[in-house]
């Protein structure tokens, strides 16, 4: 017997012993059927003979079973060979000879094939032999032993086919049953790395979870310490600028009006007194940079944006650099392209930044020339500024745009400068969606060039059907229509007291539709001409922020309404009679604008701080413009309500921080009271504005039919989250800005528009 690894036999061997309990069954049967039906003592006798026989075979076959299994199979065959023979010749069955094929069917689940061949041949002879001694006559006989030879080889050749189609099964399930062992214990040790690896990964996940918990700490930390870093770098500047304004001025006095101290300076004096005053202007402009680079990182640059063409952008920065240019003999080349269409961008960052690459240029070319190209690529504007200076060195390119790089050379060192002028410039130029670069070669020049997009202002969305008119004649197309961009943008309808949210939004997202209301009548006909994500309203007082959210929740279904109160900026600062900010260090520029800032020029000055010296620096600095200017000089906010009842000036330096009375106080005070004239008035400071952006005390919001259970649950989880999250920018694509300034000159401040929308 052959078995496999499996426990499957291939040739399907069976045990002798149900065969052997067959014959003793077969033998009682006969027995028994002989007693029971009427027949002759004689084959009752025969009967039990047989019967007795195949018992006594059957006993045999066991035992030998048991001894030898497989001499008790060849047992078992030749017994059922003989029993099938007896029961034919004692019997006198006719037909028995075909009884000849059952031990051949036999031998095969017993033997197998080739026992089974020898069955059959023995068999056959068996056939051969009886055929000598035929029973029941001999009529026939010699067809039926033939019938009998052809069952017993016919029996053999059906057995032998049937036996190898199961074999062959018995085969295959063998060796599936070797693979799904092998699977099995495959799957078995994949199980085992699995938990092994889910154990790990709990683990892991546990250590991860413990450095979240101190990376949250840790920004928490960061947070707080750049929030510090913020607040040192605003108060050391306004430190840094009050003292600075007093060497500047006091310095450009002495330097350009030396009469006034009743001396007549020397040239060794007046130059001592230039490079004095070339240094602190230099640790001036490097403080506004400083103070440049902290607004952009903390998201409070504002960007006051305007359609200009670059091109008068380029000539006012030639004129600034031209007398350097000059001085060092440089040719300067301006080439602007005709089909360059106007941008929208910041005008005054966008000069900067073509005034600082210019004047690198000068600053570190020798001779040669300095070319400056405007063009148009796509739909955006390209400029660049080349020179042929002594290039920059591959290690300096990597980091000619950080913060405070000024190469590695003591070429590049002994230029000067703080190393902030590229690392703004750039920041400036992506705040805008643009991008900068630089292309150079060592002894070859350098090319610096940044790209800036073309875009238009966003048009209100109307409602649809307002441009449709009843005599219009339909006229069939005569080419293929060209659909235009499914997106949309969000829209806010903004209802607002005090008239500057509309202006400072648009700042912070260019991606969202702000439609401004005057009143509530005016948001109720916004929504009705299109519907809007939410109405803002914004009022100083909370008070009636909530009366106007009652009114609006009855007349605009299903709308959102989102309460806020944002105090007045510029627009509080207009209404005061404000006409502009004076950032120290003053320049006497700013001051003679100042001046003229009214029509007819101010005759007489008030100059108001607290400190007595920048008092007498803006008197000295105020006649130096006008030796005609009659200056008074106020150091609190009661004597400039004293001076403006006995000698009301023409025009009000104002110092914003001072004791007991601020700047705005002494505003709101002179606006109260009719009888004190409303004076023309520029802030001075040496904080700006921007650093200080507009906020809302809180944030209410309601909708028609009031929130359920489930929306309130949900809108407190989300409100919460997005307080506890670090401040960023609606879209990081966007420019973040801040708040309102005011500026000079004289004129109308600039209105905040909407940024464009990107180019399709």
């Amino acid at each position: 017997m052959n078995k496999s690894n499996s426990g499957i036999d291939p040739d399907l061997l069976i045990s002798p012993r149900a065969l052997l309990l067959v014959f003793v069954a077969l033998g009682a049967l006969l027995y028994f059927g002989a007693m029971l039906l009427p027949s002759s003592l004689e084959t009752e006798g025969r009967m039990m003979t047989l019967f007795l026989v195949m018992c006594g075979l059957a006993a045999a076959g066991w035992l030998l079973a048991n001894w030898k299994p497989q001499a008790g199979r060849w047992f078992t065959v030749l017994a059922s060979s003989a029993a099938v023979h007896m029961v034919g010749v004692w019997l006198d069955i006719p037909g028995s000879l075909f009884w000849a094929a059952i031990p051949v069917a036999l031998a095969i689940p017993m033997l197998g094939l080739s026992a089974a061949a020898v069955a059959a041949v023995g068999e056959s002879a068996i056939v051969f032999y009886l055929a000598r001694y035929p029973t029941g006559g001999t009529e026939g006989y010699a067809s039926s032993v033939v019938a009998a030879l052809v069952t017993i080889w016919g029996v053999f050749a059906a057995l032998c086919a049937m036996h190898y189609r199961v074999r062959q099964r018995c085969i295959w399930l063998d060796a599936y049953f070797e693979h799904a062992q092998q699977f099995l214990e495959e799957a078995r040790d994949h199980r085992a790395d699995l938990e092994q690896a889910l154990e790990d990964l709990a683990h892991a996940n546990r250590q991860l979870t413990l450095m979240n918990e101190r990376v949250n700490v840790l920004r928490l930390i960061a947070e707080e310490a750049q929030k510090a870093k913020t607040r040192f770098v605003a108060r050391v500047s306004h430190e840094f600028r009050t003292p600075l304004n007093m060497i500047i001025g006091l310095v450009d006095l002495m330097a350009e009006t030396p009469e006034i101290y009743d001396v007549t300076p020397s040239p060794r004096m007046r130059e001592t007194l230039q490079v004095v005053h070339r240094n602190c202007q230099h640790l001036s402009d490097m403080v506004s940079d400083v103070l440049d680079l902290t607004r952009i990182e903390t998201d409070r640059m504002v960007l006051h944006r305007e359609r200009f063409s670059i091109g008068a952008v380029v000539d006012s920065a030639v004129e600034a650099v031209r007398a350097l240019m000059e001085s060092k003999q440089l040719i300067l080349q301006v080439t602007v392209s005709e089909d360059v269409p106007e941008v929208y961008c910041d005008r005054t960052r966008i000069e900067q930044v073509i005034l600082n690459l210019m004047s690198n240029a000068a600053r570190y070319t020798e001779e040669g020339k300095i070319t400056v190209a405007v063009s148009r690529q796509d739909q955006r504007v390209q400029v660049s500024v080349k020179d042929t200076g002594p290039g920059i060195s591959p290690q300096d390119l990597e980091r000619i745009f950080e913060p405070f790089c000024q190469g590695t050379s003591d070429f590049w060192r002994d230029k000067g400068g703080s190393g902030l002028g590229l690392s703004i410039s750039k920041q400036f130029v992506e705040m805008h969606g643009g991008r900068m670069w630089v292309e150079s070669e060592l002894g070859a020049g350098t090319t610096f060039v940044f790209e800036l997009p073309i875009s238009s202002p966003i048009a209100p969305t109307g409602r649809p059907g307002h441009q449709i008119r009843e005599d219009w004649i339909w006229h069939e197309r005569q080419s293929k229509p060209i659909l235009p961009d499914s997106r949309y943008n969000p829209r806010l309808v903004i209802c607002d007291e005090t008239g500057d949210l509309h202006a400072m939004l648009p700042r912070y997202s260019g991606e969202i539709e702000f439609v401004k209301a005057q009143g509530i009548a005016d948001a109720i006909g916004a929504l009705k001409q299109a519907p809007a994500h939410a109405i803002l309203i914004n009022a100083p007082d909370p008070e009636n922020v909530l009366s106007h959210i009652e009114t609006l929740k009855r007349r605009s279904a299903g709308t959102p309404i989102i309460g806020c109160s944002v105090p007045r900026g510029a627009e509080r600062a207009r209404s005061l009679g404000v006409l502009g900010h004076l950032i120290k260090p003053i320049a006497r520029a700013d001051l003679k604008k100042a001046i003229c800032a009214i029509d007819p020029p101010a005759q007489h000055v008030l100059a108001v701080d607290d400190d007595p010296e920048a008092t007498q620096l803006l008197s000295q600095m105020l006649r130096a413009c006008d030796s005609n200017l009659e200056v008074t000089i106020a150091c609190s906010g009661e004597e400039v309500l004293d001076q403006l009842r006995s000698n009301p000036p023409d025009l009000m330096l104002l110092d914003i921080v001072m004791p007991n009375m601020d700047g705005w106080q002494v505003l709101e005070y002179i606006t109260s009271h009719e009888e004190l004239p409303n004076v023309p008035t520029f802030f001075v400071s040496g904080q700006d504005p921007r650093d200080q952006p507009p906020r809302s005390d809180f944030l209410l919001a309601a909708v028609d039919g009031g929130l359920s259970l489930n929306n309130l649950l949900r809108c407190s989880l989300e409100i919460s989250n997005l307080l506890l999250q670090p401040e960023e920018p609606l879209d990081p694509a966007l420019e973040r800005t801040g708040e309102d300034a005011l500026v000079l000159p004289s004129s109308p401040l600039p209105q905040a528009t909407a940024p464009d929308p990107p180019p399709e």
